[in-house]
């Protein structure tokens, strides 16, 4: 009797252990699940996928190669833009944990493609790490065997110098390609970048437009904005809280301060002088994930919309001779 009663209770025993492992089981697979879709948050870029670990401030996966133009004040003797090719998104959130070797080529084009060749193209030139090229009777210049570590951030800077005589009516553009040579995954980044020049003497404004080129806003995980412009004033800047929001860094760096409304818009204001500073590149998260609805409101890509609703939007008033 004792030997059958021993034995029942192990059964019972047993059966209770199964039921408390297989509900334990359970309970740490609910735990996983829940923490690997809280803490993974969507990181702005330029382009969905693993290829963010090599990118640039201004060049991008898209392939539709329309022009960019950036915006100059007639004080500057030689409009130059900076372009960087880096091993991590421009975010800063991780590094490729590998070398990347690439080749980059500079080819000088009018806004439909077409070479640019003759006294004009001697004018425009790309410096790299000391080293200025030139593009006179060069098609085409390149830097090859170029290498970012994978010991920390890294970036290059290329220096591109435009024709201050053109400004104001050149259909003239350096066409910028950064080839990886090592790693397959990695896409090259290419942009076609021209200047464009602002007449001082005019009352001051600035603008605000989206600068990724992808077909649809649906194709990015996040979006780069920019603002640009000439003079001295106040940039209001709102965004949809629904759909993005700003980047840290640029908030930190910029030491906004944010209000939110009930209805999700955010406002902020930066105090914007030309003299100093003519752009700035913002970084715009996604909050809610890809809306079906989404698209650009116009050909240029100034704002992304669903239903009428915009994403971001900006406003400026001009100082007055009386502020500070």
């Amino acid at each position: 009797m004792k030997d059958k009663f021993i034995k029942k209770l192990k059964r019972s025993w047993l059966a209770i252990w199964i039921a408390f492992a297989a509900a334990a089981l359970s309970t740490i697979g609910v735990l996983a699940a829940y923490t690997s879709v809280s803490s993974v948050k969507r990181v702005v870029s330029t382009q969905k996928g693993a290829g963010m670990l090599f990118s640039s401030n201004y060049l991008t996966t898209d392939e539709n190669d329309l022009p960019r133009t950036i915006t100059f004040s007639s004080m500057e003797n030689s409009p130059c833009v900076t372009v960087n090719v880096c091993n991590y998104p421009q975010t800063l959130i991780k590094h490729n944990d590998k070398d990347i070797t690439y080749t980059l080529t500079v080819e000088l084009v009018d806004s439909n493609g077409n070479a640019v060749t003759g006294e004009e193209a001697a004018k425009y030139s790309v410096e790299y790490n000391g080293e200025k090229k030139t593009f006179g009777s060069n098609l085409k210049i390149e830097f090859s065997l170029l290498k970012l570590m994978a010991d920390d951030f890294n970036k290059h800077e290329f220096v591109l110098t435009f024709d201050k005589s053109q400004l104001t009516k050149s259909d003239i553009y350096m066409r910028v390609t950064a080839t990886p040579t090592n790693q397959a995954e990695l896409k090259p980044l290419s942009a076609k970048l021209g200047v464009i020049y602002i007449n001082d003497n005019t009352s001051a404004t600035w603008t605000g437009t989206f600068i990724d080129n992808a077909t649809s806003p649906k194709d990015l995980d996040g979006f780069n904005y920019r603002l640009s412009g000439s003079g001295e004033g106040t940039v209001t800047l709102t965004w949809n809280t629904n759909y993005v929001d700003i980047s840290p860094w640029f908030k930190n760096t910029y030491d906004l301060t944010i209000s939110n409304d009930s209805s999700g818009i955010a406002t902020a204001t930066l105090k914007v002088n030309s003299a100093e500073k003519n752009q700035y590149d913002i970084q715009f998260y996604r909050t809610n994930g890809i809306n079906s609805a989404e698209q650009w409101s116009d050909g240029n890509h100034t704002d992304v919309t669903v239903t009428g609703t915009g994403f971001v939007s900006m406003s400026f008033t001009q100082s007055t001779a009386t502020e500070n």
